[in-house]
């Protein structure tokens, strides 16, 4: 297991995290354009399979890569073929922040523990 490879999956889980925040983004800016299909970002269930397939200490960071896909699950209601709903987009941004927010927090009391090893290796 590689010394960092906590941090380089958290990094990874953060990259996901700020291109979900970003195609929320372009989904909310596209809620009233005419035929627009909503796109969202798989991440959580590929990081899922590689832990159920390796183990959570031997997991692959290079191979955790998140993919945007536009969601046709969703049937649109609406006259114009658009299915963005907006209220669906502002609760899914902020179940993003609190994620964005709690992996930050984990990376940095990594890193903090990181370097009190250091110091105490001096």
């Amino acid at each position: 297991m590689e010394l960092f490879s906590d941090i380089n999956v958290m990094n990874r889980a953060l990259d996901a995290t700020v291109l979900k925040h970003t195609v929320i983004s372009n989904n909310i800016s596209n809620v009233d354009t005419p035929g627009y299909k909503r796109q969202d970002v798989e991440f959580e269930r590929l990081l899922a399979q590689e832990i159920n397939k390796k183990g959570i200490n031997n997991l692959n960071e290079t191979e955790l890569k998140p993919r945007v896909y536009e969601d046709k699950s969703g049937y649109s209601y609406r006259l114009d073929g658009s299915n963005v709903d907006i209220d669906t987009e502002m609760a899914e941004e902020a179940k993003v922040v609190a994620r964005y927010n709690v992996l930050t927090v984990r990376a940095a009391a990594q890193l903090n523990r990181f370097k009190t090893i250091l110091q105490t290796l001096k």
